[in-house]
C-alpha cells in the first residue's frame, strides 16, 4: 500500500468513521504504524472528527435550552391559575406514564390472550370428544350391521339345507304313500268326517285327490284347516285334470291326529265353493 492509493481511496477519513472493510483496514494500519506522514495525518482526522461530535452536541443542547426557554415564556404569559392547570396535567401525565399502569394493562392483555388459548384448546377437547364419540357410535353401528348379516346368511344356510333335504327326498321314489279321495261334503259343518287315514311315518307325503263340480272355474284355491280352525296349508292355481279332479300333496309332518276341513273356491269363473272333510288317525 502506497500514499498514492491511500489518497485515492481517502482510507484515512474512512478509516476514523469506521466505513473501511475489515481488510483494508488491517493494510492499513500495518501502514501507518511505519509511516510517520500518514500517522500525522490519521492523528488530525481524528482530532477534527471529535471537534464535529462536540458541535453537534453542543447545537443539540442549545436547542434543548432554547425549547425551555420558550415554554418558560409561553408560561409566563398564563395566569396563574392556568400555569397550576398546566403543571398538573403534565405532572399526571408523568406519573401515569411512571405508575405500574401499563404495566398492569398489558398484563391485563396478556391474560386475555392466555384466556384465549385456554378456550381454544377447550373447544378442540370438545370436538375430538365429539368426534371420538361419533367414531364409537360408527363402530357400534358397523357392529350391530355384522351382526344382522351373519344372522341372515346363518337363516340362509339354512333354508338352503333344507330345500337341498326336501329336493333329495323329492327325487327319491316313494312307495306306500297314503291316497285320499274326497267327495264334497254336501251336509253341515258338524258331521263326522267319513274318509280317514293313518299319518305317515317320517317325512312322507299324504296326496289328496278332491272331486270338483260344475260350473268349474279357471283356477282354484284351496285352504286346509285342523279340528280348531287353524289354518295348516294354503295353496293358489290349482288346476283340474281330466277327470275333474285337483290334486294335492300334502307333508305328512303338518298333519297331526284328528279332523280337517279342506275349503276350495273357484277363482276368475263363476262363484262356487266345495267342502271336503277327512280324519288322520294316529
Amino acid at each position: 500500500m502506497n500514499h498514492a492509493e491511500i489518497e485515492e481511496h481517502q482510507m484515512t477519513d474512512r478509516y476514523v468513521m469506521g466505513t473501511l472493510p475489515p481488510d483494508e483496514a488491517e493494510r492499513f494500519e500495518d501502514h501507518y504504524l511505519s509511516c510517520p506522514e500518514c500517522l500525522d495525518q490519521l492523528a488530525l482526522a481524528e482530532s477534527m472528527q471529535r471537534g464535529f461530535k462536540r458541535a453537534a452536541g453542543q447545537d443539540v443542547a442549545r436547542l434543548a435550552v432554547t425549547r425551555q426557554l420558550a415554554l418558560f415564556a409561553w408560561l409566563s404569559r398564563l395566569s396563574r391559575s392556568r400555569q397550576a392547570a398546566v403543571l398538573t396535567m403534565a405532572l399526571l401525565v408523568v406519573v401515569v406514564a411512571a405508575l405500574p399502569g401499563g404495566l398492569a394493562l398489558r398484563r391485563l392483555g396478556e391474560r386475555d390472550r392466555e384466556l384465549a388459548e385456554i378456550q381454544r384448546a377447550l373447544q378442540k377437547e370438545k370436538e375430538r370428544a365429539t368426534a371420538g364419540s361419533r367414531s364409537a357410535a360408527e363402530v357400534e353401528k358397523l357392529r350391530g350391521d355384522l351382526e344382522a348379516s351373519r344372522r341372515d346368511l346363518a337363516r340362509e344356510r339354512e333354508a338352503r339345507t333344507q330345500a337341498a333335504e326336501q329336493l333329495a327326498e323329492a327325487q327319491v321314489p316313494q312307495v306306500n304313500v297314503p291316497i285320499l279321495f274326497l267327495g264334497m261334503v254336501r251336509g253341515g259343518p258338524g258331521e263326522e268326517p267319513v274318509d280317514r287315514l293313518r299319518r305317515p311315518s317320517g317325512a312322507g307325503r299324504v296326496f289328496l285327490s278332491l272331486q270338483i263340480e260344475p260350473p268349474f272355474a279357471p283356477s282354484y284355491q284351496a285352504i286346509l284347516r285342523d279340528t280348531r280352525g287353524r289354518e295348516v296349508w294354503r295353496g293358489k292355481g290349482l288346476q283340474p285334470n281330466e277327470r275333474d279332479e285337483l290334486s294335492v300333496s300334502v307333508p305328512g309332518s303338518l298333519l297331526e291326529p284328528g279332523d280337517y276341513t279342506v275349503m276350495v273356491d273357484g277363482v276368475g269363473g263363476p262363484a262356487s265353493r266345495s267342502r271336503f272333510t277327512f280324519r288322520v288317525l294316529p
